[in-house]
């Protein structure tokens, strides 16, 4: 019997048979933001060795530089102890981040990533490796005995593709080095491709909607070059393993108001550096922090550091100390481009990996979660029907008023999760959640938050909250709603579920994506109050991803707002003094951007921006 389908099925029996609820963690997708359609592929583009991926580009989907497919996830947070930035995701889900529809529960054929054309036509040179470091679930869901990951060799002569290399499904481990040769006249010519694919297979869980995405696995440095030979395994790179990622001491974003509230004493006066020495020389680097208010109107901040020596495959991770509080004219959001750049003394193989961007945003409302989900959490069970989960949170501005609460649902199988549930509000007791000060029945997880994959549910009426609450859900039915759980932020201590009026902390590490939502009210009101104030700040866009142009709908009090689009990199690549209904987007390349507006009154509204060439 599949080793899934026993746990499952002995889980379904203690359950059943205890009588009484659980709290489950269980495997997740990929956030599928910016997850794309696969891209046909150019047959006339052929490539010119070296190939080189490290998957450190600051995209979610692949190089469509080099790939002809979209249907893995390019991430830096599922993996575990990477050798360097971004790696390759394989797993159950398809390009639009939706479990795949002919998945079943033996083993399928999942995800694809495939190469370009590429000229192995050499004069005879046979000295032609393929080299890829691997590794089986990281912090996602170990793929079983009889799934795999397999590398396959395209023969353009026959038009085939050929079994070359793979390995078993197992549970996680370390990261692993392969090295596969390209032999053969069948392959040695113009034309050659290479792929690799997983072979996935769904849980046969009891319940419809625990048939969730599985079977992960994480490639990274992928390497094909001539004059190589089978103990060619160092690569000559110096990396950054992770971003700086959020600055804030107990959150990951605040509203920007409540922020200004409290201002530095909500800071880290620390920063991490993380870095992977993976070649056999030693590297001089001096690290540079740089943090610049995207809107234009802040002052930004600059450190430089020591310069250090890192040496042969070594890994660091330490942290330095920097001095500042987020400071823009912004009035309701802001959004900051963190850079931390190694600015390393010698030459490396891949200069680009040795500085990384994260974005630190302030919009309106509090989270602890990076916004991707590495699990799913909910209550199993014969009584789950009456579980209930909270969540702490504190309000630092008591005079504010929850307006309403995002959260992240991940998908099952066929949708199965998609069922009704009700919001509750708690106060606390003996740090506890404690009488329940707000209900909101007949919500459903209808998966349609767009961009961000939040599905926003809006109160009937504003609540004035305490300064410590807790907000979350009161299930109605037994089925597994399977909440986003962040993997890499750990705010356990926030977390309590209850099956029997008996509040309990989580048994998991980790974060749930649930995030309360303010508005600046002095006083409880009406939602007809709360949605027409917000429809007066509307902006919309479309298409999104877009190629050569994107509409843009605005209420007409901002028809004086400058616009503006910045990369990923912090630099503003297009400006406009006055924001027009259409505005093309000469000479972005595929990517992600923020397209940012500002009235005259320094208001400011910004939204993130795929772009996407086919």
């Amino acid at each position: 019997m599949n080793n899934k389908i026993l746990v499952f099925a002995l889980l379904a029996l203690f359950s059943y048979s205890s009588g009484y609820s659980q709290e489950k963690l269980v495997s997740a997708g990929q956030n599928p933001a910016g997850k794309l359609p696969d891209r046909k592929l150019k047959t006339s583009q052929v490539m010119e060795l070296p190939f080189l991926d490290d998957f450190s580009g600051q995209s979610v989907y692949p190089d469509p530089d080099k790939w002809s497919d979209f249907r893995v996830y390019i991430n830096n947070t599922y993996p575990l102890d990477q050798p360097g930035f971004g790696v390759a995701t394989f797993d159950c889900l398809d390009s639009l981040g939706n479990v795949y529809d002919y998945a079943e529960i033996q083993s399928f054929r999942a995800d694809y990533l495939t190469s370009h054309p590429i000229n192995l036509d050499l004069g005879g040179d046979t000295t032609v490796y393929l080299s890829f470091f691997y590794q089986a679930q990281g912090l996602g869901d170990a793929p079983e005995p009889g799934d795999s990951l397999v590398l396959e060799f395209y023969s353009p002569g026959s038009g085939s593709w050929n079994h070359a290399w793979s390995v078993p499904g197992k549970a996680a481990g370390s990261f692993e080095q392969a090295l596969v040769k390209v032999e053969g006249a069948v392959y040695l010519q113009a034309g050659f491709r290479f792929r690799f694919v997983n072979y996935a297979s769904l849980a046969n869980a009891y319940e419809p909607s625990l048939k969730l995405n599985a079977d992960h696995w994480h490639l990274d440095y992928i390497y094909l070059n001539n004059n190589r030979n089978n103990r060619d395994t160092v690569m000559p790179d110096l990396s950054l393993v992770e971003p700086v990622g959020s600055l804030l001491l107990d959150y990951t974003s605040l509203p920007w108001e409540h922020y200004k509230n409290i201002g530095l004493s909500a800071v880290k006066t620390l920063f991490p550096i993380s870095i992977h020495n993976l070649s056999g020389n030693r590297y001089s680097y001096k690290p540079s922090l740089n943090i610049i208010d995207l809107g234009g109107m802040g002052a930004g901040y600059h450190i430089e550091l020591n310069t250090e020596e890192i040496r042969s495959f070594e890994r660091l991770w330490y942290e330095a100390p920097f001095n500042y509080g987020f400071q823009s004219e912004a009035q309701d959001s802001a959004i900051f481009s963190v850079e931390l750049d190694l600015q390393p003394v010698e030459q490396d193989l891949i200069p680009g990996n040795t500085k990384l961007i994260s974005i630190q945003e302030f919009r309106n409302y509090y989270a602890y979660d990076d916004g991707t989900a590495e699990a799913g959490y909910g209550l199993v069970g014969e009584g789950a029907g009456n579980g209930r989960v909270a969540y702490r949170f504190e309000n630092l501005v008591p005079s504010d008023s929850l307006i309403g609460v995002n959260i992240f649902f991940n998908r099952s199988f066929d949708k199965a999760n998609q069922k009704y549930f009700n919001l509750g509000i708690w106060n606390e007791i003996n740090g506890k959640p404690g009488d329940l000060i707000y209900r909101m029945n007949g919500l459903r997880a209808g998966f349609s938050g767009g961009l961000t994959q939040f599905d926003s549910f809006l109160l009937d009426s504003a609540q004035i909250v305490p300064s410590v609450y807790y907000i979350g859900w009161i299930q109605v039915t037994s089925d597994f709603l399977n909440v986003g759980f962040d993997k890499n932020n750990n705010n356990r201590e926030h977390i309590f579920y209850t099956m029997d009026g008996v509040w309990r902390p989580t048994g998991f590490e980790g974060s749930l994506m649930i995030r309360p939502v303010f508005a600046n009210k002095s006083k409880k009101t009406g939602i007809k109050e709360i949605i027409t104030a917000g429809k007066e700040e509307e902006l919309n866009i479309y298409p999104n991803p877009a190629s050569s142009y994107i509409n843009l709908d605005y209420p007409e009090s901002w028809a004086d707002s400058r616009v503006f689009i910045v990369d990923i990199q912090g630099r503003k690549v297009f400006a406009a003094e006055r924001i027009q209904k259409q505005l093309n987007l000469p000479g972005l390349g595929t990517g992600t951007y923020f397209l940012v507006v500002q009235n005259p009154s320094g208001k400011t509204i910004h939204h993130k921006l795929l772009v996407s060439h086919e």
